[in-house]
């Protein structure tokens, strides 16, 4: 084969063939609207639902997102204070008391939003909407169960040990 053969035709064909990997993802993987579609299909929501349900998915998210952040720049501080060279046990306490009040603070957002949930929905509707989410296990409509929605737990913190 020649250089410019070797060139064009290589990696045509190296592309052809990664290409069915990157499809649409299918039911039961997950993946954006894979599980929150098939929850809004088997509610049999109305137009009006529909619209409270997205407006309170969406204030739901943008709270969390701000309260993640919170509760992220809190560990942050809490792994500077124990990295220290001279770790303050009082100052880390503080700081650990701060990380534990923005987790809860999350807890609560979504508590809220659950009860705001069951205030949209029929009682027969609420019964689908709450099997659904324990056959999920907890995790969100994007297959995570965690916090962050980043795929590494809800308390893994990248945490490490005192310097010596």
């Amino acid at each position: 084969m020649n250089k410019m053969t070797k060139r064009v035709v290589l990696p045509f064909l190296m592309l052809a063939i990664a290409l069915p990997s990157f499809g649409q993802r299918g039911a039961g993987k997950s993946g954006q609207g894979t599980g929150q579609g098939l929850m809004i299909q088997e509610l049999n929501l109305t137009a009006e639902q529909e619209d409270q349900m997205q407006s309170l998915r969406f204030d739901k998210e943008e709270i969390l997102i701000k309260l993640r952040a919170k509760q992220q720049s809190a560990q942050l501080e809490l792994r500077k204070l124990k990295r220290a060279d001279e770790p303050n046990k009082k100052k880390i306490y503080a700081q650990i008391d701060k990380v534990g009040a923005a987790r809860v603070a999350i807890d609560k957002a979504r508590a809220d939003h659950h009860m705001d949930v069951r205030k949209v929905l029929t009682a027969e509707q609420f019964d689908i909407f709450q099997s659904k989410m324990g056959r999920m296990g907890g995790r969100n409509f994007h297959g995570r169960g965690d916090a962050r929605g980043d795929g590494r737990g809800e308390y893994h913190q990248g945490r490490r040990h005192f310097r010596n």
